[in-house]
This record gives C-alpha cells, structure tokens and sequence, in this order.
C-alpha cells in the first residue's frame, strides 16, 4: 500500500529537509507527501499575511528578548509561547488533512509538536540532535552555542518525543540520547543515518574513477568557524606549511579574518560552485568542537576525499579511523597536522582511503536509503496498530 503522508517541517534544516521531500516524493512505495510549514503562526509570509501572525510575531518577539535578552533573535523560534503557537498550527493541519486520508505524520526537530496531546494519526520524528546533548558539550562556552535550559522548554521537548510512535535519529549517539536520558523505549529509536546534499557527482559518474592526489590542498567548509574547530585547523596548517611550502588551505563557507599564506577565504557558495572545490581538493579536514551529524563529510567522501574530523558526535560513525580517513581529538593542532602529514607524505594512501570513503557513501549514506528505512518502519507501525485494533474488536 502506498502511503500518504503530511510532513512537517520549520526552515532549511541544514538543506535535509529539501533532500527528505525530494526523495519521499521519488519513492515508489509513497503516494502523496504534503508540507506544512507551521512558522507562519509566529512570522509573517508576504502573500499569507494575516493578523494573528503579525501579532504572534510580536508576540514571540518580546517572549525571546525576555528569556534570552541580546540573543533573542535566534531564540524566535525556540520559546515556549512559539512553541506552542506552531503546535497550534500543527494540530490544525493534522485535523485538516486527517479528512483526506492521510496515513501518518512525519516532523523534524522539536521546535513544535504535532499537537498539544497525542495525535490520533501514527506521527513519527525526524532529528539530528538533542536540547541535551547541546548542553552537555565540554566546549560549550569556547564559541557561540545555543540552546535552551527553561524547565518548561525541555519538559515540551521531552513530550514531543513521547507523542512520536517512532523517532529517527540521524546518529546512533542521539539514539543513546533519547533513551538514555529522555526515557524512550529502544524499539521506538531508530538511527537512520543521513545522505549527501551534492548529489550532481554521483548522477553523472555514480562509479569510483580516477583522482590525482598529487597536489597538497586541504579543503574545510562551514558557517561557523569556531564550532567547525577552524582555530585548531588554522595552528595545524601552520606546522603543515613548515613541512610543505606548496600546502594550501581553502576555506569555504566563512569568512573569518585570516592572514597566512597558503590559505584561501572563498566565502559562502551555492552546491554547485562548492562542486568545483571539492574536485581539485586532495584532503577534506574539519576538526569539529561540536556537531550533532556532519553532511559535509559524506559529500567529501563522495568526492573521493579522505577525511579529518574529530571524536564528537557522529562523526566517528561517518569516517572510519584508518579506513575512510582519520578521527583525532578536539582541540589538538599537533595531532591533526600528523595525520596531514601523513597524507601529503604518502598520496596511494590518499587514494587508499578516498576509494573506501566513497564506496562508504554510496552504501551506507544516501538519503533514498534513509527514506527506505522510515518508510519501511511507518509501514510496520501501521500494520502493528491495524493488527492491534483488529484484536481488541
């Protein structure tokens, strides 16, 4: 049975939430997926303008600059009153659409629930992270991180979860999360993984070829320089140039103040500019003080590029240590400039690890696998609760 489904989202979502609609639509298994984007209860959308928004907008202004004072601006979203207003618009949806037979509701994150009780429809969650795995990083208070600590967010964040028949985490360490500290039962945790945003390479030669590695440039690319552990990267590519006079380092996605030479500030780019720099790159490094998944990685690996991250997060699980590249410890220039080394010194282990890496992202990390897998997992819920309701008449 092809299943219809009614998909909430809020924002870009770090590009996952295009890459989840596109592929949900192209999945034979799916007859219908409808979005609804709940934000419009709390901000304005020009052609949808209504009073209730301008107001809740307002409104929820003034709930962030109390609770979070300079920040708030980032915080718009992340207030009880938005919420709860989104909530709203989320339960409205659901009634709506619950009269055109729709099988299941699918969200991602927890910025909103899909109702203020249990939904009657089989609903299902999407996440990358947790509020508490947020605040358990050590290096918290080393670069802007932002998360929330009111009792009453954390206690909506933990009854969003407990609504979901299921949750899909994108990594096993939010799976550890969510049972470990917000109380879900393991059955009701998958970890599905993610996929690669850039996908053009793989459509136009979808097998491993040839890649030089003779060139010595390593390529980081991130919005946000200090969390990515750009401080770090920049001490290690200092000793690297000590070794390798000819060593670049392109960053792309930032523009932080740097003045080395060697080094290259490209700036934001679109997928299809950022296309170009990881085909004439040799090594992809990001040495991460936070990061709850990481689909930079995966693009890279799909480039053929052997990879340098670091221990947080999932990133262990997305690059093998030794296999698909190398995992080093947070904050520790010295070690990551090793392990560079090591690659401009020997290029067939460059090409040894960029051959693995991408044969690892072709198997393991696509979002039509993902799709695969949540579609497979509502499929069985529904047919666990038609089996239930069966038994009980």
């Amino acid at each position: 049975m092809a299943l219809n489904i009614l998909f909430l989202v809020a924002g870009r979502f770090s590009g996952i939430n295009e890459c989840l609609i596109k592929t949900f639509s192209k999945n034979n298994r799916i007859n219908s997926i409808d979005v609804i984007n709940p934000t419009i209860a709390v901000r304005p959308v020009w052609g949808k303008l209504r009073l209730s928004s301008f107001l809740n907008s307002f409104l929820g202004d003034l709930a962030a600059i109390n609770d979070y004072g300079r920040e708030w601006k980032y915080y718009h979203w992340r207030t009880p009153f938005a919420f709860n207003k989104m909530t709203q618009c989320c339960e409205e949806a659901i009634r709506s659409y619950r009269k055109r037979e729709i099988d299941a509701v699918l969200m991602t994150q927890t910025i909103f629930s899909f109702s203020q009780n249990k939904p009657d429809l089989p609903s299902f969650i999407f996440t990358d992270n947790t509020n508490r795995l947020t605040q358990e990083t050590p290096f918290k208070d080393e670069f802007k991180l932002h998360f929330q600590t009111s009792a009453r967010w954390q206690r909506l964040e933990k009854e969003t979860y407990l609504k979901a028949d299921k949750v899909f985490v994108i990594g096993p360490h939010v799976r550890t999360s969510l049972i470990d500290f917000y109380g879900l039962d393991p059955k009701r945790v998958v970890a599905v993984g993610g996929g690669s945003n850039i996908t053009t390479n793989l459509n136009k030669n979808p097998e491993f070829r040839e890649k030089s590695y003779k060139d010595r440039v390593l390529l980081f690319v991130g919005r946000d320089f200090k969390r990515k552990g750009g401080g770090d990267l920049l001490q290690a590519f200092k000793i690297v140039k000590k070794k390798f006079k000819d060593a670049k380092l392109i960053i792309v996605g930032c523009r932080p103040k740097v003045k080395i030479d060697g080094v290259e500030i490209v700036g934001k780019l679109n997928p299809e500019q950022l296309e170009e720099y990881y085909e004439k790159v040799q090594v992809f490094v990001m040495p991460s003080l936070f990061e709850p998944w990481g689909n930079v990685w995966i693009e890279a690996m799909t480039y053929q590029l052997p990879c340098v991250g670091t221990n947080v997060g999932s990133i262990p699980f997305i690059i093998e240590d030794g296999k698909t590249g190398f995992i080093v410890k947070p904050k520790n220039p010295k070690e990551i400039a090793e392990r560079l080394i090591y690659l401009f010194e020997n290029p067939h282990m460059m090409e040894q690890l960029g051959r693995e890496g991408f044969l690892k992202a072709i198997k393991n990390f696509t979002w039509d696998k993902v799709v695969d897998t949540i579609v497979t997992e509502i499929a069985a819920t529904l047919k666990e609760k038609l089996n239930t309701s069966l038994s009980l008449k």
